[in-house]
């Protein structure tokens, strides 16, 4: 029985706990897919890989008739006890219209792990999946939300992957849901019932925000770890990933702008922003630039896929504000890129996260019942 089957008879929903729950110590790899290098004729992607500080860096081993070549980067030495590697690599992009395999094994030290993904090949068309939205926001009541699953989708999708394995999977927002942070972070919670004139001005404790940035790592290792379905997704099936608000917190960068300003809301962003650039683009805010993440102040892609297609991503969160979605710089610098760096395309799909406004919300009633009521009128929307 292969893999892919077991899980989809195995795989329940007991893993996933709220508040989430640190790591273990060895988590990935994660698969990420960049771009394709029609010059060089490589396909351009890394891999996302955390072991305990206390253990040596586990190794690596790629099988292939295509040449795959590859190198180590630190990312971090020590975030939460784990030490976040990227390895970077790159895959011969051969000339045919056949299925390319990859097979892989890590050796922990103590255990190995492998697997295997398919890239397509120069003259063949890529085949790939969609999805945004996954899991349940704080409007969905708990009665309802334990009737539903997360692992049904996911598993129809594998089973398919298992027979005519995709190429890509579009991540197109909301990978995972961070709004419960205001709920489970007590002085969060105690934030959300100040009076409205303490609320705006008030200030994150040091202690406060390590235990906010750790929610949010923890989140990310809780779905990305220890749901299996969406474990060997993502050791499978190399991603390309866009986010929007959830992968913030609900609303994120659409309230009035005294509320989008404030210290506690601009506290919690960069939080999300930093966990956001490591685990969906394998990076770091320092390093964006050079992984090939451009923008005026958020981080858009454009990754070509062999000849004939290219994913333009748009960061609609990292510079939205009550009166854009995305500065004016960053247009200029994606038409820039669209005008002078792309030739003979034939489709261009572009990734723009939705919506644009934010009539339905819930995170925390105390809180969002005064915000609710402040944005509507100064959006006269009845």
């Amino acid at each position: 029985m292969s893999e892919t089957s077991e899980l989809l008879e195995t795989s329940t929903d007991d893993s996933v706990q709220r508040p989430p729950r640190p790591p273990g110590p060895a988590l990935g790899p994660y698969y990420q897919f960049i771009t394709t290098d029609l010059k060089s004729m490589q396909w351009i992607g890394s891999a996302l890989i955390f072991r305990h500080v206390s253990c040596a860096r586990p190794s690596i081993e790629f099988k292939a008739q295509a040449v795959v070549t590859y190198d180590w980067e630190v990312l971090y030495e020590n975030l939460f006890d784990m030490r976040a590697y990227r390895v970077n690599l790159s895959i011969e992009l051969r000339r045919g219209k056949d299925d390319e395999k990859v097979d892989w094994k890590v050796d922990w030290g103590d255990y190995t792990t492998n697997g295997t993904f398919h890239i397509a090949q120069y003259d063949q068309k890529w085949r790939g999946a969609f999805f945004s939205c996954n899991g349940f926001d704080a409007t969905i009541s708990k009665e309802v939300a334990l009737g539903l699953t997360y692992n049904a989708v996911w598993n129809d999708l594998l089973s398919i992957h298992e027979i005519n394995p995709f190429h890509l999977l579009v991540w197109g927002g909301d990978q995972v849901y961070n709004d419960f942070v205001l709920e489970d972070i007590p002085f969060l919670q105690n934030w959300s019932r100040m009076e409205w004139d303490e609320k705006w001005k008030f200030t994150v404790t040091k202690e406060a925000a390590q235990e906010i940035e750790q929610y949010y790592f923890n989140n990310y290792t809780e779905h990305w770890e220890r749901r299996p379905e969406m474990k060997l997704a993502l050791g499978s099936v190399p991603s390309l990933m866009m986010w929007d608000d959830h992968d913030i917190f609900d609303g994120a960068g659409s309230y009035p702008q005294l509320l989008n300003d404030s210290p506690i809301m601009t506290d919690l962003f960069g939080m999300a922003q930093k966990m956001r650039l490591l685990f969906q683009h394998h990076t770091t805010p320092s390093k964006a630039r050079q992984h090939r993440l451009f923008g005026y102040q958020g981080h858009n892609f454009l990754a070509q896929c062999g000849p004939n297609l290219v994913f333009l991503g748009t960061d609609g969160r990292s510079e939205r504000s009550d009166q854009t979605v995305t500065h004016e710089n960053s247009w200029n610098m994606i038409f820039e890129k669209l005008d002078n760096e792309l030739e003979n395309v034939q489709h261009l799909i572009v990734l723009l996260a939705v919506p644009f406004s934010f009539p339905r919300f819930r995170v925390a009633e105390s809180l969002l019942d005064t915000w609710k009521k402040i944005a509507m009128r100064w959006r006269n929307i009845p």
